[in-house]
């Protein structure tokens, strides 16, 4: 069973290799994101953890699923995981009940 690090360490190595990939600086999501560089930098080096709000607001600057930047199977396609928006719709559920929290 996976514990939570595990899943912290999947996030770190692919938001930095996704943002690599699109070649795009801490500095240039962090500003797409609207926080601090040195936030982007401190969640890349495992010192913080994102917030459920910035985690989105990444994977949508990235133009990525948010599954994905904690995927542990590289053989999913982004492809299939974008026309089936499971997680999409979990999401929207869940920002409209603690909306009204």
């Amino acid at each position: 069973m996976k514990i939570m690090d595990d899943y912290h360490r999947e996030f770190i190595e692919n938001l930095k290799r996704i943002r690599t990939k699109k070649n795009i600086t801490q500095a240039q999501l962090a500003e797409m994101c609207g926080v601090s560089t040195g936030t982007i930098g401190n969640i890349e080096c495992g010192l913080a953890k994102p917030s459920f709000d910035l985690i989105i607001s990444i994977s949508k600057n990235l133009d990525t699923h948010p599954s994905l930047l904690f995927s542990t199977d590289a053989l999913i396609p982004e492809s299939y995981l974008k026309e089936h928006s499971i997680l999409e719709d979990l999401y929207a559920t869940l920002q409209s009940q603690f909306s009204r929290a």
